[in-house]
């Protein structure tokens, strides 16, 4: 990396030098041979060099187009190797700032694939978590997510290089979007292999991937058209339900967190016991159990491994989760 900034410090030194010298020959060049002030002089060299067109200064005579001829050829060709050679530059220390910036993220999204859907969860997660890193193999893309205000990387989120420059390590979560369920599947799988904690979504684009995204370690899978049809459902057989879950998502001060029971304290303790309500405000509403969901009362008995769904604010949340997780 020095040697390479070593090369690139000294391509800069020498495309200035050559561009003060043709500016220089050309504005000393015009004002000997046609006589014009300094300024002009200058002004009709920047202009011929830079091909932008303008009218000429003054009447030129053959001595001054055989100069305008010469800076059209060699000035121009410096100034075009000039651009060719300081864009390389800017892009290095633009890549050098997004480093920077992914070295100290933690607690952070990554996003697999940024098409529709990795687009519109970038923009909510933004809102919410305001770290979010995306993935995407596709060029442009990338530079999309740049220009949206987004950490990108361009990369094949399957390879572990790419994952562990987007933080995988550090990261709360990673979303696996892409338009192909094996690509998702296999993020997924480089992606808890190297940070086990890390919580995995995985989309679903084909009913036969489901398998293959459960046996890849995703916590969760999402059905962009099964959500969708069972959201409709709701809506039209238990109206009141769907309100409630509307207006709590519009209100964005309640949320519902899945967690799995860790704490052995809590291990055969009735939910009076355990106390959760009462150090975090927070209210267990389901239990899911050998397949089976519970809807618990004070005297139903926790045991380790349940999946407990918990409701409760943000703050709140995070202590059940230190409680019932991290314990």
């Amino acid at each position: 990396m020095s040697n390479l900034r070593e090369d690139l410090k000294g391509e800069l030194i020498r495309v200035i030098g050559l561009l003060i010298a043709i500016t220089v020959f050309g504005t000393v060049g015009y004002h000997f041979i046609e006589g014009w002030d300094w300024f002009d002089c200058l002004y009709m060299t920047v202009i011929t060099i830079t091909t932008t067109g303008y009218r000429e200064v003054g009447k030129m005579s053959v001595g001054g187009k055989i100069l305008s001829m010469f800076l059209m050829i060699f000035g121009v060709a410096i100034f075009l190797y000039s651009v060719d050679a300081i864009l390389p530059i800017l892009l290095e220390r633009r890549s050098e700032r997004w480093k920077k910036v992914l070295e100290k993220i933690e607690d952070h999204c990554i996003i697999c694939g940024y098409g529709r859907m990795g687009r519109e969860m970038a923009k909510e997660l933004k809102k919410e978590l305001k770290k979010v890193v995306v993935v995407d193999i596709d060029a442009n893309r990338v530079e999309s997510a740049r220009e949206d205000g987004i950490i990108a990387i361009q990369g094949d989120c399957t390879e572990e290089d790419v994952l562990e420059r987007a933080g995988v390590r550090r990261a709360k979560c990673i979303v696996a979007c892409t338009n192909n369920d094996s690509i998702n599947a296999f993020a997924v799988m480089v992606a808890k292999d190297l940070n086990p904690n890390v919580f995995a979504i995985a989309v679903l684009r084909t009913p036969g991937g489901e398998k293959k995204l459960k046996r890849a370690g995703a916590d969760m899978l999402l059905s962009p058209y099964h959500d969708s049809a069972r959201k409709v459902c709701v809506a039209v057989t238990r109206p009141t339900a769907a309100d409630f879950i509307e207006i709590i998502g519009k209100m964005g001060t309640l949320m519902l967190e899945k967690m799995e029971l860790k704490n052995e304290k809590f291990h055969n303790l009735s939910l009076k016991d355990t106390n959760i309500r009462k150090m975090t405000g927070c209210i267990v509403v389901a239990i899911e159990r050998n397949g089976e969901i519970i809807f618990p009362d004070p005297e139903t008995k926790v045991y380790k491994g349940d999946i407990l769904y918990v409701l409760g604010k943000e703050e709140g949340l995070k202590k059940a989760y230190e409680l019932i997780v991290n314990a």
